[in-house]
């Protein structure tokens, strides 16, 4: 495995990204507040998990009716 790589010479592949319906997960791309990334990744750290599955599990509770947004 090389220790250097210039990424300018990196191509793209062509076409469209396939992405399977039927997939348990998907890649996504997602703007967070840098304060509220932190949190997570510090509860993460607390709770011994990955900061990505701390925010799949939150995502899923809340979609699921677990998490209710306490709004007045």
């Amino acid at each position: 495995m090389k220790k250097n790589y210039n990424l300018k010479e990196l191509k793209k592949r062509p076409g469209k990204v396939k992405v399977d319906p039927e997939a348990s997960r998907v890649m996504i791309s997602l703007k967070i507040e840098a304060n509220n990334l932190a949190e997570l990744k510090s509860e993460a750290e607390r709770l011994g998990m990955p900061y990505q599955t701390l925010i799949n599990s939150i995502l899923h509770r809340y979609v699921n009716g677990e998490l209710v947004d306490n709004v007045i």
